[in-house]
Protein backbone atom coordinates (compact mmCIF):
# COMPACT_ATOMS: atom_id res chain seq x y z
CA UNK A 1 0.00 0.00 0.00
CA UNK A 2 3.12 2.51 0.47
CA UNK A 3 4.85 1.48 -2.18
CA UNK A 4 1.36 2.62 -4.07
CA UNK A 5 1.24 5.86 -2.51
CA UNK A 6 4.45 6.70 -3.39
CA UNK A 7 4.26 6.24 -6.87
CA UNK A 8 0.66 8.00 -7.05
CA UNK A 9 2.37 10.98 -5.72
CA UNK A 10 5.55 10.77 -7.86
CA UNK A 11 2.86 10.59 -10.97
CA UNK A 12 1.33 13.75 -9.47
CA UNK A 13 4.37 15.41 -9.16
CA UNK A 14 5.15 15.00 -12.53
CA UNK A 15 2.28 15.82 -14.40
CA UNK A 16 2.36 19.54 -11.75
CA UNK A 17 5.99 19.79 -12.94
CA UNK A 18 5.06 19.66 -16.66
CA UNK A 19 2.01 21.46 -16.32
CA UNK A 20 3.85 24.43 -15.30
CA UNK A 21 6.69 23.77 -17.87
CA UNK A 22 3.90 23.89 -20.36
CA UNK A 23 2.55 27.05 -18.71
CA UNK A 24 6.21 29.01 -19.14
CA UNK A 25 6.40 28.14 -22.35
CA UNK A 26 3.39 29.04 -23.65
CA UNK A 27 3.61 32.58 -21.61
CA UNK A 28 6.92 33.13 -23.37
CA UNK A 29 5.80 31.87 -26.66
CA UNK A 30 2.74 34.77 -25.85
CA UNK A 31 5.61 37.59 -25.05
CA UNK A 32 7.26 36.52 -28.09
CA UNK A 33 4.30 36.66 -30.86
CA UNK A 34 3.23 39.93 -29.17
CA UNK A 35 7.05 41.22 -29.83
CA UNK A 36 6.83 40.19 -33.34
CA UNK A 37 3.35 41.92 -33.34
CA UNK A 38 5.02 45.16 -32.06
CA UNK A 39 8.11 44.81 -34.51
CA UNK A 40 5.59 44.22 -37.72
CA UNK A 41 3.56 47.21 -36.74
CA UNK A 42 6.88 49.38 -36.34
CA UNK A 43 7.81 48.06 -40.16
CA UNK A 44 4.04 48.67 -41.22
CA UNK A 45 4.23 52.37 -39.97
CA UNK A 46 7.55 53.09 -41.68
CA UNK A 47 6.82 51.42 -44.88
CA UNK A 48 3.70 53.58 -44.74
CA UNK A 49 6.13 57.17 -44.22
CA UNK A 50 8.50 56.26 -46.54
CA UNK A 51 8.94 56.01 -50.15
CA UNK A 52 7.60 53.19 -52.44
CA UNK A 53 10.13 50.35 -52.68
CA UNK A 54 9.27 46.93 -54.41
CA UNK A 55 6.82 44.80 -53.19
CA UNK A 56 9.09 41.43 -53.05
CA UNK A 57 10.95 43.53 -50.51
CA UNK A 58 8.83 43.56 -48.35
CA UNK A 59 8.18 40.53 -45.80
CA UNK A 60 4.68 39.57 -45.48
CA UNK A 61 2.71 38.74 -41.92
CA UNK A 62 2.81 34.97 -43.23
CA UNK A 63 6.85 34.57 -44.50
CA UNK A 64 7.43 36.37 -40.78
CA UNK A 65 5.28 33.67 -38.10
CA UNK A 66 5.86 30.92 -40.95
CA UNK A 67 9.81 31.07 -40.53
CA UNK A 68 9.14 31.64 -36.44
CA UNK A 69 6.55 28.96 -35.13
CA UNK A 70 8.34 25.64 -36.35
CA UNK A 71 11.48 26.81 -34.62
CA UNK A 72 9.59 27.97 -31.10
CA UNK A 73 6.60 26.58 -30.46
CA UNK A 74 6.73 23.33 -32.09
CA UNK A 75 10.00 22.53 -31.14
CA UNK A 76 9.70 23.33 -27.42
CA UNK A 77 6.57 21.32 -27.60
CA UNK A 78 7.86 18.41 -29.05
CA UNK A 79 11.04 18.84 -25.79
CA UNK A 80 8.16 19.03 -23.01
CA UNK A 81 6.58 15.50 -24.63
CA UNK A 82 9.90 14.09 -24.86
CA UNK A 83 10.62 14.78 -21.20
CA UNK A 84 7.15 14.01 -19.65
CA UNK A 85 7.50 10.37 -21.74
CA UNK A 86 10.93 9.78 -20.45
CA UNK A 87 10.38 10.55 -16.83
CA UNK A 88 6.89 8.21 -17.22
CA UNK A 89 8.81 5.55 -18.46
CA UNK A 90 11.25 5.66 -15.26
CA UNK A 91 8.84 5.87 -12.87
CA UNK A 92 6.91 3.29 -14.66
CA UNK A 93 10.38 1.01 -14.56
CA UNK A 94 10.70 2.11 -11.21
CA UNK A 95 7.90 0.72 -9.95
CA UNK A 96 7.88 -2.53 -12.04
CA UNK A 97 11.21 -3.25 -10.51
CA UNK A 98 10.30 -2.68 -6.82
CA UNK A 99 7.51 -4.56 -7.16
CA UNK A 100 9.29 -7.93 -8.82
CA UNK A 101 11.95 -7.02 -5.53
CA UNK A 102 9.46 -7.59 -3.25
CA UNK A 103 7.44 -10.79 -5.03
CA UNK A 104 10.29 -12.68 -5.47
CA UNK A 105 11.41 -12.64 -1.77
CA UNK A 106 7.82 -13.07 -0.50
CA UNK A 107 7.09 -16.06 -2.68
CA UNK A 108 10.68 -18.11 -1.76
CA UNK A 109 9.59 -16.87 2.19
CA UNK A 110 5.88 -18.50 2.23
CA UNK A 111 6.92 -21.46 0.07
CA UNK A 112 9.55 -22.22 2.91
CA UNK A 113 6.89 -21.68 5.77
CA UNK A 114 4.47 -24.39 4.03
CA UNK A 115 7.31 -27.25 3.67
CA UNK A 116 7.37 -29.17 6.59
CA UNK A 117 9.55 -29.38 8.96
CA UNK A 118 12.72 -32.13 8.60
CA UNK A 119 12.76 -34.61 11.62
CA UNK A 120 15.29 -35.54 14.25
CA UNK A 121 14.89 -39.14 14.50
CA UNK A 122 18.31 -40.46 16.62
CA UNK A 123 20.80 -38.27 18.38
CA UNK A 124 23.93 -39.51 20.24
CA UNK A 125 27.43 -38.15 21.88
CA UNK A 126 30.82 -39.93 22.50
CA UNK A 127 33.26 -38.28 24.81
CA UNK A 128 36.86 -39.49 23.13
CA UNK A 129 39.49 -37.41 25.39
CA UNK A 130 38.85 -33.87 25.02
CA UNK A 131 36.56 -34.28 22.15
CA UNK A 132 33.23 -34.66 21.61
CA UNK A 133 31.84 -36.67 18.54
CA UNK A 134 27.59 -35.62 18.09
CA UNK A 135 25.75 -38.32 15.89
CA UNK A 136 22.55 -38.69 14.70
CA UNK A 137 19.80 -38.88 11.55
CA UNK A 138 17.73 -36.33 10.37
CA UNK A 139 15.12 -37.26 7.71
CA UNK A 140 12.72 -35.19 5.31
CA UNK A 141 9.31 -35.99 5.46
CA UNK A 142 7.54 -37.55 1.97
CA UNK A 143 5.69 -34.48 1.34
CA UNK A 144 8.50 -32.63 1.44
CA UNK A 145 10.76 -30.95 -1.34
CA UNK A 146 14.58 -31.75 -1.86
CA UNK A 147 16.67 -30.14 0.57
CA UNK A 148 19.98 -29.39 -1.24
CA UNK A 149 23.52 -29.12 1.12
CA UNK A 150 21.90 -29.45 4.49
CA UNK A 151 24.61 -28.93 7.14
CA UNK A 152 24.27 -30.21 10.81
CA UNK A 153 24.71 -27.45 13.43
CA UNK A 154 25.91 -27.89 17.46
CA UNK A 155 25.67 -24.93 19.50
CA UNK A 156 27.58 -25.81 22.86
CA UNK A 157 26.99 -24.43 26.42
CA UNK A 158 29.06 -24.66 30.08
CA UNK A 159 27.25 -26.23 33.11
CA UNK A 160 26.01 -22.87 33.83
CA UNK A 161 24.39 -22.26 30.27
CA UNK A 162 26.79 -19.88 29.17
CA UNK A 163 27.22 -20.38 25.23
CA UNK A 164 30.52 -21.51 24.05
CA UNK A 165 31.18 -22.24 20.72
CA UNK A 166 29.63 -24.04 18.05
CA UNK A 167 30.57 -26.42 15.02
CA UNK A 168 29.02 -27.61 12.06
CA UNK A 169 29.90 -30.37 9.25
CA UNK A 170 27.35 -31.18 6.62
CA UNK A 171 24.91 -34.33 6.78
CA UNK A 172 25.66 -38.19 4.77
CA UNK A 173 23.86 -37.41 1.79
CA UNK A 174 24.87 -34.21 -1.25
CA UNK A 175 20.82 -33.92 -1.31
CA UNK A 176 17.80 -35.05 1.58
CA UNK A 177 15.24 -36.40 -1.14
CA UNK A 178 11.94 -36.25 0.43
CA UNK A 179 11.15 -39.43 2.30
CA UNK A 180 14.48 -40.45 3.01
CA UNK A 181 16.84 -40.36 5.73
CA UNK A 182 20.78 -39.39 6.35
CA UNK A 183 23.15 -39.44 9.46
CA UNK A 184 25.52 -36.84 10.40
CA UNK A 185 28.69 -36.69 12.67
CA UNK A 186 30.03 -33.11 14.37
CA UNK A 187 32.87 -33.78 15.90
CA UNK A 188 33.64 -30.89 18.42
CA UNK A 189 37.86 -30.08 19.74
CA UNK A 190 38.20 -28.96 23.17
CA UNK A 191 34.90 -29.52 24.90
CA UNK A 192 36.22 -30.14 28.39
CA UNK A 193 33.65 -27.54 29.45
CA UNK A 194 30.80 -28.61 27.47
CA UNK A 195 27.81 -29.16 29.49
CA UNK A 196 24.84 -29.52 26.93
CA UNK A 197 24.64 -28.68 23.04
CA UNK A 198 21.80 -28.14 20.85
CA UNK A 199 21.30 -29.56 17.03
CA UNK A 200 20.21 -26.98 14.12
CA UNK A 201 19.76 -27.52 10.54
CA UNK A 202 20.73 -25.19 7.77
CA UNK A 203 21.23 -24.86 3.80
CA UNK A 204 23.74 -22.07 2.24
CA UNK A 205 20.98 -19.66 2.60
CA UNK A 206 18.25 -20.32 5.58
CA UNK A 207 18.11 -22.21 8.87
CA UNK A 208 15.97 -25.50 7.77
CA UNK A 209 13.46 -25.57 10.77
CA UNK A 210 12.99 -29.24 12.61
CA UNK A 211 10.91 -31.38 15.09
CA UNK A 212 12.64 -33.88 17.34
CA UNK A 213 10.47 -37.20 17.01
CA UNK A 214 13.47 -39.61 18.90
CA UNK A 215 10.94 -42.43 20.67
CA UNK A 216 8.00 -41.43 18.51
CA UNK A 217 6.03 -43.64 16.67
Amino acid sequence: MTFLIIVTLCSLLLAALMSVIAWRLAGEERRRSEARVAVLASEIHDLDAAPAVPAQQVPSSTDLFAAAQPETSAGRWATVVGLGVIAFCAILALAVGLSSARSAPGAGAASAAAAPPLELIALDHDREGDRLVIRGVVRNPASGPAVPRLTAVVFLFNRDGGFLSSERAPIGAATLAPGSESPFVVTVAGAGDVGRYRISFRTDDRIVPHVDTRGKS
